[in-house]
């Protein structure tokens, strides 16, 4: 363990002297720590201009929209751009629509449509933003420090999120909904001012890839039939892998169930704990800051585990400390803390559940493929989520919130018993 550590403490040093590196990753937290801010500021801005469920359902189902419909396309075009022009783009752009979306609220002047197409609008964005951030690290990174960087970034922008998670409470309680939908745009622009200074090397060739001049990737680039083809590979690769179509099916059902908890996250916390926006940045931060303290474990100890063991306990975990949020409901005093700690508990859960399997893919999809490959696992993943936003929505009108989480948090847990039947699972991890 010492020299693991030592090790750490050098590849840290040797990271932070790589300044383009470090230009990156601070424009990076700088946009989660908005993103952060935004997630409760929005919620909380589209309960108090609507009062729906049915419509928080609704534009949480067109957000996921982009990415299903176009990520394996985003994804693929990225890798034929330059990744800094396109973060610098996508960021101001997301800065100029939520800047919009505040002035609009603020002016009393915010309609439902307005929420619909903006939402649209920041999707489709960030279907470029991501792929283009992923394909950045090893552009700015040699091969033998991508794992050091993936995990520094990894924990930076967790501390970020906790961060806006933190203050989004506070900001909305002392300058209102729109100064802090407002500062967020800021911090978009921000992000995007300070990509605009990284300086990314011309070409850069490794083991696996070679990155190429702007000029003979724009020209590579103008094969629209490749661009098509090589979405097409993703998609044989997959079918081959049965282990990860499995766990593709698996957590997109995982994700169907998760809906209602995501969608309803905001009246739960005014209807049933009788809380503030403070109390939905608690919620979220502790989620964040299980998932960060789970992160933490499965680095010391993870090795000493199966990886089906772990996304099993992970999964259970999960769902179970889902219906537990329910309690609450039933309780006449410590109605918050007691949601608070089951909330910790579920994000915990998360990355026992995710890391083991996104180490897998690592492992045996050829790094050539890797962005197109973990494209179309997200969007496969990802591809019931509207469904069951709309749903958690609808059912909300008729069924009470707890009765939602109990119900869908043990359909979760139960999901884990899939694995335990497939042979493929067993005999990989």
């Amino acid at each position: 363990m010492n020299d693991n550590t030592a090790v750490g403490k050098q590849g840290m040093g040797e990271l932070i002297r790589i300044r383009p590196y470090m230009q990156f990753m601070l424009s990076k937290v700088v946009s989660r720590f908005g993103d952060s801010i935004d997630s409760i500021a929005y919620s909380w801005m589209v309960y108090i201009l609507t009062g729906s469920k049915v419509l928080m359902g609704t534009l949480l189902a067109v957000n996921f929209l982009p990415n299903i419909l176009l990520g394996l396309f985003a994804g693929a075009l990225v890798d034929r751009m330059s990744p800094k022009k396109v973060i610098v783009i996508t960021n101001t752009g997301r800065g100029l629509f939520v800047g919009i979306t505040a002035l609009l609220f603020g002016l009393g002047q915010l309609e439902v449509w307005h929420l619909f197409v903006i939402t649209i609008l920041n999707s489709l964005l960030e279907c470029f933003t991501v792929p283009a951030e992923v394909s950045s690290v090893p552009r700015l990174l040699p091969p033998s420090m991508l794992l050091s960087g993936n995990a520094m970034s990894s924990s930076a922008t967790r501390v970020a999120e906790l961060a806006g998670l933190a203050v989004a409470g506070a900001l909305i309680a002392t300058v209102g909904i729109a100064w802090t939908i407002l500062i967020d745009a800021g911090l978009f622009a921000l992000s995007a001012l300070m990509m605009s200074r990284v300086g990314y090397p011309e070409t850069l060739t490794s083991d696996n890839n070679e990155y190429k001049t702007s000029t003979e990737m724009n020209s590579h680039s103008s094969e629209k039939s490749s661009i098509f083809s090589e979405m097409a590979e993703a998609f044989h690769f997959l079918r081959k892998h049965a282990l990860l179509l499995i766990v593709s099916i698996l957590f997109a059902f995982v994700n169907f169930c998760l809906m209602p908890f995501n969608v309803l996250r905001t009246p739960y916390v005014i209807e049933t704990l009788h809380a503030g926006a403070w109390g939905l940045s608690l919620l979220s931060g502790l989620m964040v800051g299980g998932m960060l303290l789970s992160g933490v474990w499965l680095t010391q100890r993870g090795a000493h585990y199966r990886k089906s063991v772990l996304v099993i306990s992970g999964i259970v975990m999960l769902g179970l400390s889902y219906a537990m949020t329910a309690l609450p409901a039933y309780m006449t005093s410590f109605q918050l803390p007691v949601a608070a700690t089951f909330c910790l508990l579920m994000g915990m859960g998360i990355p026992l559940a995710t890391t083991p399997l996104a180490t897998y893919l690592m492992e045996v999809t050829p790094a050539e493929m890797l962005g197109r490959v973990y494209a179309l696992q997200t969007m496969l993943v990802l591809s019931v989520a509207p469904l069951g936003s709309l749903a958690s929505g609808a059912l909300a009108d008729w069924l009470t919130m707890p009765v939602l989480f109990i119900v869908f948090g043990i359909m979760l847990a139960m999901s884990a018993g899939m694995l335990l039947f497939s042979k493929s699972f067993r005999s990989a991890l």
